[in-house]
């Protein structure tokens, strides 16, 4: 049992975190491009020509995350402090659930994640520094922070994983690099293959579709007509199901005018925010001026999972999954 638990006031808190990570998003992904080298840093090392990938981290170990910074691990973590939802669903598929000792509010699956942990942590941008440093992990894995936030960490000598993939290439080269980080390459050898082969399935079914027949989207992350646009992972998925996201003209998120859905006119409507507002799809189908948009008239809205198709882990090719059965129900 944890020795303490904060709670969160649900559905007004998480729809204010909502806004406040759609701002944090975009300043983030702005920042990354500039202060990353490159989005895993280095790789885990390769096994000679002819053998299969090494099975076996050996310790001490130096490692490079998203910051660019290298980092040396003394020996296998024991204690883990995961801040990333996305990371924990990671390290929870490598086996590790039992060594997650602080998680986050927000950490909601597999279901009963949570139970072994010694705290909750409610913020989860802006941990308690001083109960995180009680709980004497011997790595901090981080996502959407600050880098002062990390640096504070670092400044301690706490090992720090900062990983905060954004496309669906990343999100692989991270859960091969929390296994290489972990020891557990084996298992996140299994995960990826896994991950890939729906992938590739999902890619041999909608690959034949033309141009001409591709199916429009609209997806809306807000009441507020916030959208994704080029360059977010959401825009990935939606060309990857053989669909095109009408407002892939705007970079990173965004918001649209009802003028310019109207034109553009979708085919199939996606939401993402079921989570904290209740009767989505009715209230968008209800909505007077967008009687005459072919998604709205033929029924074709859909509310999606919204931390299947936004959490950079290994259930994101299922989200991929389920938009490109809504786009093309005849295909699956």
């Amino acid at each position: 049992m944890p020795l303490q638990l904060e709670r969160s006031t649900k559905m007004n808190r998480k729809k204010q975190a909502f806004t406040l990570l759609i701002t944090l998003w975009v300043t983030l992904v702005l920042l990354s491009g500039c202060n990353s080298p490159s989005q895993q840093g280095a790789a885990p090392p390769e096994a000679p020509s002819g053998q299969d990938t090494i099975q076996t981290t050996s310790y001490p170990l130096t490692y490079t995350d998203d910051t660019g910074v290298a980092t040396t691990l003394e020996k296998e973590p024991q204690r883990i402090i995961c801040l990333a939802p996305p990371s924990t669903e990671i390290l929870s598929a490598l086996g590790l659930d039992r060594k997650l000792i602080g998680l986050t509010v927000y950490d909601n699956y597999p279901v009963g994640i949570q139970e072994n942990a010694e705290y909750i942590f409610e913020d989860s941008l802006n941990p308690n520094l001083e109960q995180l440093i009680q709980l004497k992990p011997d790595l901090v894995v981080t996502g959407m922070h600050k880098d002062s936030f990390i640096n504070s960490l670092r400044s301690l000598g706490i090992p720090v994983a900062h990983l905060n993939p954004q496309s669906l290439e990343s999100t692989y080269q991270t859960i091969e690099k929390l296994g290489y980080i972990t020891n557990t390459q084996e298992q996140a050898q299994a995960v990826l293959q896994g991950m890939k082969a729906k992938e590739q399935a999902i890619a041999d079914k909608v690959e034949a579709i033309k141009e001409s027949e591709r199916v429009r989207v609209w997806i809306e992350v807000d009441p507020g007509l916030f959208t994704a646009g080029a360059g977010t992972f959401l825009n990935e998925l939606i060309t990857k199901a053989g669909g095109i996201n009408i407002a892939s003209d705007v970079q990173d998120w965004a918001q649209y005018s009802e003028e310019q859905v109207i034109e553009k006119n979708p085919q199939v409507i996606l939401s993402t925010y079921s989570y904290y507002m209740d009767n989505v799809k009715a209230t968008i189908a209800a909505r007077p001026a967008w009687q005459a948009i072919d998604a709205v008239s033929n029924d074709r809205i859909y509310d999606l999972d919204s931390d299947m198709v936004t959490r950079s882990g290994p259930r994101i090719v299922d989200g991929l999954e389920t938009i490109a059965k809504a786009l093309y129900p005849e295909r699956f």
